[in-house]
């Protein structure tokens, strides 16, 4: 068997360009749709407040603060209450001086948005009709 040689460049942009659009959409739905900048202008919520704010079950929960965390959005404090960054506060809730939410929200009624907000609010991905879900791995029984 020949082994395959060592790429000259690096693909890592490419793939951080495809994780981008899902970042901007996560983004989108965390501003427009749900508020979530907002709900924590006005203090630190503990992880079930906040899940409870945003009306999210668990794994769109995970899915949204993880992603706003890695892009320096969210953190936690010294207690585990999420709380948004500097960068955040001055410019993602609605009564910010300096809000650019507005102009985030010309992406709130794309198609991809939209599609992002529904995926998180039924914890189900696109194409599944079934009430229970889907499994994202392998699981007998369950639609994949």
């Amino acid at each position: 068997m020949n082994e395959l040689p060592i790429p000259s460049t690096d693909p890592t942009p490419i793939f951080e360009h495809f994780r981008g659009a899902h970042g901007t959409e996560l983004l989108v739905a965390a501003t427009c749709h749900f508020g979530l900048f907002d709900k924590l202008s006005e203090g630190p919520l503990a992880r079930g407040e906040l899940k409870e704010a945003l009306e999210l079950k668990e794994r769109p929960f995970v899915v949204l603060t993880t992603a706003l965390r890695a892009v320096g959005l969210l953190e936690k404090d010294s207690e585990e209450r999420f709380i948004a960054t500097p960068l955040a506060l001055e410019h993602l809730p609605s009564n910010s001086d300096f809000a650019v939410n507005n102009y985030i929200g010309l992406a709130a009624d794309s198609p991809n948005a939209l599609a992002m907000v529904e995926r998180l609010r039924t914890n189900k991905p696109i194409g599944s009709e079934t009430e229970e879900g889907a499994a994202f791995i392998f699981k007998e029984g369950k639609e994949s």
